[in-house]
């Protein structure tokens, strides 16, 4: 993985994911495919890029051990992260951020229960997945 100067990475939206997760990962590559702009950075949760990059301020805590998106300087976690994330993406998953209409408490309710049992679903790797050349430049870590 590629060693960003912090600096750098300052306004940058950044997806943090479980690095050990096969659904993670899988949902990883689905983001690197269809994010045609190249604007998005990821980082795996167990990485350390999370506390070095995102006042504990900021952060929640505990923290959850899925997803989470950072966003002009805001951290975003559960279905927020995720329909957030989705406006970066190509036409139609871009669409996906019209469910933001959704209460939020109904959205995490359904959010939780697809983390919880993805585990079942994809499994769990003990290693990171492995980017491409052109796309490792937009990991962090």
């Amino acid at each position: 993985m590629t060693n960003h100067n912090l600096e750098q990475l300052q306004g940058k939206p950044i997806v943090f994911y479980d690095g050990t997760c096969g659904f993670c990962q899988a949902s990883v590559q689905l983001v690197l495919e269809y994010n045609s702009q190249h604007n998005l950075y990821f980082a795996a949760l167990q990485s350390g890029a999370l506390e070095a990059l995102v006042s504990k301020k900021k952060r929640p805590d505990p923290l959850p051990d899925s997803i989470l998106f950072f966003e002009n300087g805001k951290l975003y976690a559960e279905s927020e992260a995720v329909l957030r994330l989705a406006r970066h993406l190509d036409f139609p998953l871009s669409m996906l951020s019209v469910f933001r209409i959704i209460p939020l408490s109904f959205r995490d309710f359904v959010y939780r229960f697809v983390a919880r049992n993805r585990y079942k679903v994809a499994g769990r790797n003990q290693s990171c997945l492995l980017p491409s050349p052109e796309q490792r430049a937009r990991f962090v870590g």
